[in-house]
């Protein structure tokens, strides 16, 4: 088995690595993994990796292997079942889920349903079920539609299809605006879609000056402007949803708009090495503090309200027409090796990562 191993206090300290992958007990299934995306979510997880668990879900102690300091980084991608001593899970079963930078991952299927299963493994099974779960292919037609793109924006959209449905049910906090910083990233460009398509307020996305071009070109904001720009903003109440995480763009949005922010929504941190807003700047402002969105805390309510079968429905209206208008917008080309994905995730870790271009990688063969 080959995986990567984090320094988990340093995320530009990676290397792969090779360990024995251990025989299967009886219930469990080796899983070979065929292709897997890495985006700033990647990095997000990371960030917050002891905060909010990340780390926990594949932590290579729980696998006998790796030192105390080290994790592995939590990626979205399609498997296959390439071993099973589990009868309701047979060989050659495709599924997509969550999963380690690794060739395989052994997991022990519980819950199962014709939708798919759980990973019920002892280091996970009191872990958020939204990241146990794995789907299959086979019984969900949505995986037919445009296939290769899914892995780089199925978690994400997800998270945007909720940001916008928890802003609309809370009428905006009576804001007239709402400002997405890293507006190129695929979060923010799914929540934007989706704000666009009710039409209740004005949608203004922030970026750096070589993606201002491209963000505009989507069609999903209203306005774009780039950093610098931040002083010339009107200042109307605001909702601010900040991918970026970066301490000193936040304390200038809010020196700037003072008691016009209504709400802030804290979602990602694209910006690894960027300081959290200070609190001071912010309560210096006026303006409302910076709330953190965990997208599958928000999930779990709307489940509970809608039904699973009411909440996919309402995710398939979005996510579908999305998916097809992002296909116009993005290259993906065939999974990638080692080499090509170890010089993707330090441009990650840099921030130079084209939005126009997707990236798929393996460790498989």
């Amino acid at each position: 088995m080959q995986t990567l191993l984090v320094n988990r206090s340093d995320p530009s300290d990676v290397s792969l690595v090779t360990q024995d992958a251990p025989p299967l007990d009886e219930g469990e299934v080796r899983l070979s993994l065929d292709s897997f995306a890495l985006t700033a979510n990647n990095v997000t997880y990371m960030i917050f990796g002891d905060q909010i668990g990340y780390w926990r879900y594949f932590d290579p102690k729980a696998y006998g292997f790796g030192e105390d300091h080290q994790g592995r980084m939590p990626v979205w991608g399609f498997a296959t079942v390439s071993e099973s001593r589990c009868e309701a899970v047979p060989s050659g079963t495709e599924v997509y889920g969550f999963f380690p930078v690794a060739d395989e991952l052994t997991v022990r299927p519980g819950k199962i349903t014709p939708q798919g299963f759980q990973d019920v493994a002892d280091h996970r099974v009191a872990l958020h079920p939204v990241y146990n779960s794995y789907s299959y292919t086979a019984t969900d037609p949505s995986y037919a539609v445009q296939k290769d793109i899914q892995p780089v924006l199925r978690p994400l959209f997800l998270t945007s299809f909720l940001i916008d449905d928890f802003l609309a049910s809370g009428s905006f906090f009576d804001a007239q605006r709402v400002v997405l910083t890293s507006a190129s990233s695929k979060t923010a460009l799914g929540t934007a879609y989706c704000l666009k398509q009710r039409a209740s307020v004005e949608v203004l996305g922030l970026t750096s000056a070589r993606n201002r071009d491209f963000v505009a070109g989507t069609g999903y904001y209203d306005t774009v402007v780039t950093y610098e720009m931040i002083e010339g903003l009107d200042k109307v109440p605001t909702v601010i949803v900040d991918m970026a995480g970066n301490g000193a763009l936040l304390s200038r949005l809010y020196a700037h708009l003072r008691g016009n922010v209504k709400y802030g929504c804290a979602v990602g941190k694209s910006h690894h090495d960027g300081d959290a807003a200070p609190r001071s700047a912010i309560e210096k402002s006026g303006g409302a503090p910076m709330t953190m969105f965990f997208a599958p805390d928000y999930a779990k309510s709307r489940i509970a309200e809608w039904g699973m079968a009411g909440f996919t429905e309402r995710l398939s209206e979005r996510w579908i027409p999305f998916l097809n208008d992002a296909a116009q917008w993005m290259e993906v080309g065939a999974p990638r090796r080692a080499d090509a994905m170890m010089a993707a995730y330090r441009d990650l870790l840099e921030g130079a990562v084209d939005p126009r271009r997707a990236s798929l990688f393996t460790l498989k063969g």
